[in-house]
């Protein structure tokens, strides 16, 4: 059977035979040939250059169910900036759709009583860490004159069963005892609370912990005392122990030798625990180079540190489910937070958990407080000399109101997604230009546009996540089970030509209140579809 090409020319063979016998047609004839070999050339031409051209496909007879529970947020509202259920943190929440939050936030949780909804002044200050100590007081005093000092479970509970999210709830096993914990197991069990999730501490392999936990048998002692007292009232839940960082940090994030025992002695014994949980951050201090090295820096970091972090953990747990219940830039000071490139961060390392099938959990760090940094948004107030980051900057009209900061409408975005789907389809990436890393992976090459496609099961509506790490924009070519789609699709997207766009400045820069990184949208045919530069966004196609 002839393809297109060869027809073409066999066509032309004929034409000249019948020029030779039909001189008086001779002008038809040559309008004929002139407008095939017009269309003909145009198909001989898209199946020339066709495998040359960046290919999104997708496979939907390959699927798997969607991890739900990878997108969340931790809470931390011990500064007493927002409720639970203040009208504007429901809406804002809402629009973001998450599947899971945290309560009652990380660190906040080794002090947390959930029985008097709140703390013990005296505890704020009994860890070995000076900072530590002092942040604690510090908001312990801001709680108490904003909120009488309460952060309460039933309003917390309250939030996730209005807006169905799943709750992640973290027990003090620092100044809490096991019978404390295992009461909390029974009220919520008592009020209905469909509670799975239960994390034994935050972090207790710091230093600041020393006091109490100078080993990480003294840990396990005790998590020990409180998963007994938990399960004895309830065998269903599953119970997540606090694992090290140091796996994506290998070059040294705090003491090597210390956490790596840490977590060696976490898996000498796992009979007691279903999970165990790591919080997650690119990196530690800030970095005075210039935002186009810190973007080869992070999707290096994202692209070949995260999964060589992977293989650490899966040999020493190879059966528990990992749960990443903080993850972020790190230190809210540096150049790239509240910017375009902290936003495709967000959305680039999102992309490479859904790659991962053993992360079950996960949670960014942090939804709502003070600050240009970590927040997805936190309220416009004045700048605080006191603080080595600038929280204000925005006109004194503005204080008081919400800002969305840079990485909202990512999420934004991942929410609205996640609303319309419950698998995820098998997706490659065919003949896409490469980046190049920077600072630590200098020289190293990697690919520039990561994506994961998910939908519901029957295929119809597909929404394909989309990352674009470099600075120049895509052409891709979608095909959908082998077939090239050709139809509509609409693409909403977070873009911007500059990476250092913010939404209100950041710790560099003083801010203005204006908000450079939003969503915007395009509609159109699927073969006239531009991926912008610098852009993580969302193709939604109906079929």
């Amino acid at each position: 059977m002839l393809n297109r090409c060869s027809f073409l020319s066999r066509y032309f063979q004929f034409a000249d035979v019948y020029y030779i016998f039909n001189k008086p047609r001779w002008i038809c004839c040559i309008l004929f040939i002139g407008l095939m070999t017009l269309l003909l050339n145009i198909g001989c031409q898209d199946r020339k250059q066709l495998p040359d051209m960046m290919r999104l496909e997708i496979d939907t007879h390959n699927a798997r169910p969607l991890r739900q529970a990878l997108y969340g947020f931790n809470t931390n509202m011990i500064t007493g900036d927002y409720g639970y259920l203040d009208p504007d943190f429901v809406e804002l929440t809402k629009a973001l759709a998450p599947k899971t939050l945290r309560f009652p936030g990380g660190a906040v949780g080794n002090f947390y009583h959930w029985r008097i909804g709140g703390f013990l002044e005296d505890e704020m200050a009994s860890t070995v860490g000076t900072k530590l100590n002092q942040r604690n007081k510090e908001n312990y005093v801001k709680l108490q004159r904003r909120r009488h000092g309460k952060i309460l479970f039933d309003d917390f509970m309250q939030l996730c069963n209005t807006l169905k999210i799943t709750p992640v709830v973290v027990v003090n096993l620092w100044t809490g005892s096991p019978e404390e914990s295992a009461a909390w197991v029974r009220y919520a069990k008592d009020n209905g609370y469909d509670i799975e999730h239960w994390e034994l501490g935050n972090e207790y392999y710091l230093p600041h912990y020393l006091n109490k936990y100078p080993t990480v048998e003294t840990y396990v002692k005790e998590a020990k005392k409180h998963a007994a007292a938990m399960k004895a009232v309830n065998r269903n839940i599953k119970l997540s122990v606090c694992a090290t960082p140091i796996a994506f940090h290998k070059d040294g994030w705090l003491v090597k030798t210390q956490q790596r025992k840490w977590d060696e002695g976490l898996a000498t014994d796992t009979n007691f625990f279903d999970a165990y949980t790591v919080h997650v951050y690119a990196y530690k201090a800030v970095r005075k180079k210039e935002i186009e090295q810190m973007r080869g820096y992070l999707m290096g970091w994202i692209h070949f540190a995260v999964p060589d972090a992977l293989e650490y953990y899966q040999k020493l747990f190879p059966d528990k489910e990992m749960w990443i219940t903080e993850w972020n830039i790190a230190n809210p000071a540096n150049r790239v937070a509240n910017t375009q490139l902290h936003a495709l961060y967000a959305g680039d390392f999102f992309l490479k958990m859904l790659a991962l099938p053993n992360i079950t959990q996960a949670n960014f760090h942090v939804i709502a407080g003070v600050g240009k940094g970590f927040p997805v948004f936190s309220p416009i107030t004045p700048a605080n000399p006191k603080t080595f980051w600038k929280y204000g900057g925005e006109p004194k009209a503005d204080f008081g109101n919400t800002i969305r900061r840079a990485v909202y409408p990512v999420f934004q975005l991942i929410g609205e997604a996640f609303a319309q789907a419950d698998v995820q389809f098998t997706l490659s990436i065919q003949n896409q230009p490469l980046l190049l890393g920077a600072i630590e992976y200098a020289g190293k090459q990697m690919a520039s546009l990561q994506a994961q496609a998910i939908g519901q099961e029957d295929a119809k509506d597909l929404v394909v996540l989309v990352s674009n790490r470099i600075g120049e924009q895509h052409t891709p070519q979608l095909f959908i089970d082998g077939k090239r789609y050709k139809g509509d699709l609409t693409y909403r997207y977070v873009a911007n030509e500059r990476l250092n766009a913010t939404n209100g400045g950041n710790a560099e820069m003083e801010g203005s209140g204006q908000v450079e990184v939003r969503i915007q949208e395009w509609t159109g045919k699927a073969t006239e579809l531009v991926i912008p530069k610098n852009s993580f966004g969302i193709l939604k196609v109906k079929r």
